[in-house]
């Protein structure tokens, strides 16, 4: 998910946008937000992948431009550049941590909790490993994985926990991201 402002003075409104793949996950969000769109879901073309020069389908979906919106984008953006806030560990919910690891969460070779959070500072992983420790007494660490993009790992010993936290708020359809 992702949140768009066309200009300066426009309300927000939401994207999702997920590939074909999770189509299940993307109508289960559709569900959830069908009251402030206008239009269900459309397939699309993405870009081709830089790495593979492949194209994948994608479903998206937006909901309509609103003021209920605009808190969460005063919340997580600056300049326009998705950040996290400091008050993350207040924010942080076992729902939350379920929706983090559906959009953004998967597991590793070695049966790691890995969360992409490339686009962030080594700072803001540092407010996020802090909120995954204070709120729901995980042990992580965060690991790089390119020069100035880092992710978080949860060991594996650890993954059951998660399971338990998020399993009653994950769509069916992203058990696998937690080993089920």
């Amino acid at each position: 998910m992702s949140l768009e402002k066309s200009t300066n003075n426009s309300n927000i409104r939401l994207r999702f946008d997920q590939g074909i793949i999770h189509s299940d996950y993307l109508y289960f969000l559709y569900e959830l937000f069908k009251d402030y769109t206008l239009t269900p879901p459309k397939s699309t073309n993405r870009k081709p992948d830089k790495r593979t020069g492949k194209i994948y389908n994608s479903l998206i979906f937006k909901t309509r431009m609103l003021p209920c919106f605009n808190y969460l984008w005063d919340l997580f953006y600056k300049d326009r550049k998705k950040i996290i806030p400091s008050n993350i560990k207040d924010l942080l919910t076992e729902v939350g941590l379920a929706f983090w690891i559906m959009d953004d969460g998967g597991l590793g070779s070695g049966g790691t909790l890995n969360f992409s959070t490339d686009s962030y500072t080594e700072n803001e992983i540092d407010l996020l490993i802090d909120a995954l420790t204070k709120n729901f007494y995980l042990k992580c660490r965060k690991s790089l994985k390119r020069p100035n993009q880092w992710m978080i790992v949860i060991p594996k010993s650890e993954v059951q926990k998660v399971a338990n936290l998020t399993l009653k708020y994950l769509h069916p359809s992203m058990y696998y991201k937690i080993g089920r």
